[in-house]
């Protein structure tokens, strides 16, 4: 992650600037065009999918840290790539700053210093999420397993499977409360 602001500097300020955008972006291209939406790609399964585009689009609008993060633990998942301790230190660090900054500013008069830690712990914030992003869009499109086209990998991650509903077990259900009629 460390490497990836040199690596995409264009990527990276877009990502940097239009967060969720690339987020529902990376989205689409993980899951792909017919691919079944889970929140957070079914780390956190907690919502209807009756309609996946406004789900992703909230998703990745008002838990934007979330939704990026569970693109880049899928996507390293995926493809066995162990997380570098620099990146877990990076990561720490930014949530540290944003806990320092909610406690300065309810414990202490000094508004002066809430504001300073605030806007350091969301520059921080951002910074970290354009790195995550980057890393991804990096991995789909330059990782050797990958080829720049990401569905195509094979089945997916167990995760994914206990995240989806099972069609089965509806339909018996659908089939137990309607009435048999045969077709002539």
């Amino acid at each position: 992650m460390t490497k990836t602001c040199c690596a995409s500097p264009g990527y990276c300020m877009l990502s940097c600037f239009c967060a969720p955008c690339v987020i529902c972006h990376q989205r689409k291209k993980i899951i792909g065009e017919d691919g079944e939406y889970r929140c957070c790609l079914g780390f956190f399964p907690c919502c209807d999918y009756k309609c996946a585009p406004c789900c992703l689009f909230f998703e990745a609008f008002c838990c934007c840290g979330l939704a990026a993060s569970a693109n880049r633990i899928y996507v390293m998942q995926r493809l066995n790539i162990k997380t570098d301790p620099c990146d877990e230190y990076i990561i720490c660090c930014s949530n540290v700053m944003m806990v320092l900054s909610c406690c300065i500013r309810c414990f202490t008069d000094n508004d002066r210093l809430a504001n300073c830690c605030q806007y350091t712990a969301d520059l921080l914030f951002c910074t970290t999420l354009a790195c995550m992003q980057t890393q991804v869009n990096y991995e789909i499109k330059n990782n050797k397993l990958t080829q720049g086209e990401w569905p195509q990998l094979g089945k997916p991650l167990p995760i994914m499977e206990a995240a989806k509903p099972d069609a089965e077990e509806g339909k018996k259900e659908d089939e137990a409360e309607a009435p048999q009629v045969e077709m002539q």
